[in-house]
């Protein structure tokens, strides 16, 4: 069965859909929230916030693409929070990268397209099929293949560059 499927029967009122959807594209929703905010407590937070916004608009939703559906709905949550946040506190809403994984990385990730980013992340953190991270973000295979060469070269250019900055010091 297609996700669009267990939409269908969602919209019917079946909980078992609706945890078949939520299995299905947790980790990406995850990821997501994750490219915006980093505390781990906000992140299941806006998690759970995407999916109660799902499952509300359930009804609303016209079977097309649910991955792509689900993505845009955690993108705009975790954006909204990061609003919010930056209203509360004057924050700037950027793409914040972890530091204390690994420097070298962070480096790296930070200089690539946010698309490349995005294509890369979702295929080597999450482990999603180059089909599943098309559908997702809306892009053809072909697409989403050349972006993630695209990210490996670059990285491995980004960190050979930080690799020799540092033994410059």
């Amino acid at each position: 069965m297609r996700l669009d499927d267990y939409v269908l029967l969602c919209q019917k009122g079946s909980e078992m859909a609706f945890r078949v959807l939520y299995e299905e594209t947790y980790s990406l929703v995850r990821y997501v929230i994750y490219t915006y905010v980093q505390n781990k407590h906000t992140i299941e937070d806006l998690v759970q916030e995407t999916y109660m916004k799902a499952y509300e608009k359930m009804n609303t939703y016209e079977a097309k693409n649910f991955r792509n559906w689900i993505y845009t709905l955690a993108k705009n949550t975790a954006i909204d929070y990061l609003r919010k946040k930056k209203e509360d506190n004057n924050l700037e809403v950027d793409f914040v990268v972890d530091k204390s994984e690994n420097p070298y990385l962070s480096y790296a990730l930070y200089h690539l397209d946010s698309l490349e980013r995005e294509v890369f992340l979702l295929k080597v953190l999450c482990g999603h099929t180059t089909k599943k991270i098309a559908e997702a973000l809306a892009l053809s295979v072909k697409k989403v293949n050349s972006l993630y060469y695209n990210a490996k070269k670059n990285l491995k250019k980004s960190l050979e560059e930080y690799s020799y900055e540092i033994e410059r010091i």
